[in-house]
């Protein structure tokens, strides 16, 4: 059996693309933290830098502040004791 041989031009690739295509962030607004209410741990956590498991230790033994039971199966924070939380331990860790 015989192969045909390619008599298919060859395209270059070439950086000729519009940066029109590239993805901006001015459609997507910045994800922060509420200042008021309250959230589950699903929502505190992206501001977190721990696990959800060291999330409901510390909050147990003291080291983060206390969830509230909303349910037997449903536990969430206040994001004021979060925010608190998080700038008494950033101005901590800045002094480094």
């Amino acid at each position: 059996m015989t192969h045909p041989t390619q008599n298919t031009p060859v395209i270059p690739f070439t950086d000729n693309t519009s940066h029109d295509t590239e993805p901006t962030t001015a459609n997507t607004p910045a994800i922060q933290l509420p200042t008021t209410g309250m959230g589950r741990a699903k929502d505190i956590l992206p501001f977190l830098p721990f696990s959800k498991t060291t999330l409901f230790e510390w909050s147990k033994d003291g080291r983060f502040p206390a969830g509230r039971k909303l349910s037997p199966t449903m536990t969430a924070w206040s994001y004021a004791d979060v925010h608190e939380w998080l700038n008494s331990h950033t101005s901590i860790t800045s002094e480094v």
